[in-house]
């Protein structure tokens, strides 16, 4: 991997987006350099893309994991926890996810010119990833004039985010059909850190991608029901978790996490993820998190049954609340090593999916076994012992209700939990079910929970019309509670 080009096409990116006067230089030397994408072949390009959009989305995953209010921040340095985002928090996002989109521009392109239909392929499902997330995490964006090679448009129009959606669906459905040409299924030229070039992998993770938007749009656009139950009677998703997405950093393409840098100090668990890992005794926790214990090593706070309690902090309360807490428990350091995966789309959250489609009477099944599919998968990647995954499934609160709605709440906690390191993603699917209840601080700078990200401050002064364009479009404007299109 070139990690040189890496920051250079970022750097790029940074100009294209701002407009900073200081990079015209730049602009001119990489508008009018003819061998831009001859120095790097299709394979290292998919490497180059699969690694920027597993490492580079955990490398602001910390803001996630404190809106999915699976940590919280204790000191005065960091109050994200409350909705106090700097201006570079968006900038970062945005301009990530924006620059690993000219990667996969070059991706595309080499494999149109070369007759690669499996890079291609490849290329327009990671496009299709890093866009939705894009919209779903500030509503409309820009997309369609966005990403237009060596023809720099330095105001694109924003589209909306129903737009966005519809239009990748349309992608994935080109991908798939693209991945299923290359004969023997697998990628010739290799570069795949996330299947090793199996094709068959990859249409289960188009499908897989599918489902995960219908649940969004459903409640916006009821038709999808019925793409819903073709996904999964006819069972092309990810089905075990060696399908996982996710970059494993075993060494095979010289990758390592951008987490490798460790926790944000003081960080602790958010009360919210800590009680409902707390609820069950959950089995994961102890993989998950680092227990409050004194100087003996004894747990600081134990159950009326004796078990250690792993205490959260609220989130969104102001520093002298927090200063009351005692024995809290911490990050476990361990996932941020060179070595902590990036995941993109588990076997269980799919599972999950299932399940509650199920409830939801889009398809029939048996929901309950999906269920603890899904927990079995979800435990078995967080490497709990098998006897404690038996013993965590035969608990009378883990068993899954007879009673709808109650089984509904089953299931969405056992998405959040799921969804661990995941923040943005927990966020999101709590938007989009309103489960688990979020705390909302008396000292949080909303009285609600946040819907979306702002704009970076920059869109406003360089591309004003559209911007004003893609504002009048958010029902309470450019701030942190303007609802999405299938999300309020």
């Amino acid at each position: 991997m070139n990690i040189k080009h890496i920051k250079y096409k970022s750097g790029f990116f940074l100009a294209i987006l701002f407009f900073s006067l200081t990079a015209c230089h730049d602009f001119e030397e990489i508008n009018t350099n003819p061998t831009r994408m001859t120095d790097i072949n299709a394979a290292s390009l998919l490497t180059q893309v699969i690694y920027s959009t597993g490492t580079r989305s955990r490398s602001y995953g910390d803001i996630g994991n404190y809106v999915g209010q699976y940590w919280t921040n204790t000191s005065l340095i960091d109050q994200r926890h409350r909705y106090d985002f700097r201006g570079s928090d968006s900038e970062e996002i945005y301009n990530t996810i924006y620059s690993t989109m000219y990667d996969i521009y070059d991706l595309k392109h080499r494999a149109m010119n070369e007759g690669l239909d499996d890079y291609l392929g490849a290329g327009m499902v990671m496009e299709v990833y890093l866009t939705t997330y894009l919209t779903d995490m500030f509503g409309p964006v820009p997309y369609s004039e966005a990403i237009q090679g060596d023809q720099l448009n330095f105001t694109p129009v924003f589209d909306t985010q129903e737009e966005i959606y519809r239009s990748n669906l349309d992608s994935l459905d080109k991908a798939y059909d693209l991945l299923a040409t290359q004969p023997g299924g697998n990628f010739i030229r290799g570069g795949d850190a996330f299947y090793f070039g199996d094709n068959t992998k990859w249409r289960k993770l188009v499908n897989s991608l599918k489902l995960r938007m219908y649940l969004k749009m459903v409640k916006v656009d009821p038709s999808v029901t019925s793409d819903i139950a073709v996904l999964i009677n006819e069972g092309e998703l990810i089905s075990s978790a060696d399908e996982t997405c996710a970059i494993i950093y075993d060494g095979r393409f010289g990758l390592e996490s951008t987490q490798a840098t460790g926790t944000p100090a003081s960080t602790a668990l958010g009360e919210t993820f800590a009680m409902k890992l707390q609820e069950t005794l959950d089995p994961r926790r102890s993989n998950m998190a680092v227990l409050g214990v004194d100087k003996e090593g004894n747990p600081v706070h134990l159950d009326e049954d004796g078990n250690p309690v792993y205490v959260g902090v609220p989130t969104g309360e102001n520093p002298d609340i927090i200063r009351e807490f005692e024995g809290l428990a911490l990050p476990y350091t361990g996932l941020n090593g060179v070595r902590a995966p990036s995941v993109l789309l588990s076997h269980a959250e799919v599972e999950f999916y299932i399940a509650e489609a199920i409830l939801e009477g889009y398809v029939s099944g048996d929901a309950a076994a999906h269920y603890e599919t899904g927990i079995r998968s979800s435990c078995m990647w967080w490497q709990v012992d098998e006897a404690d995954i038996e013993a965590h499934l035969a608990k009378e609160a883990i068993q899954l209700s007879s009673e709808e709605d109650e089984a509904l709440q089953q299931i969405w906690t056992q998405e959040y939990i799921n969804f661990y390191y995941q923040g943005y993603d927990g966020w999101l699917n709590y938007r989009r079910v309103r489960f688990p209840e979020f705390h909302i601080g008396s000292a949080m700078l909303t009285d609600e929970i946040m819907k979306r990200m702002v704009y970076p401050p920059l869109l406003k002064s360089v591309n004003t019309s559209n911007y004003n364009s893609a504002v009048e479009m958010l029902d309470k404007g450019d701030n942190l509670l303007s609802s999405g299109w299938w999300s309020n």
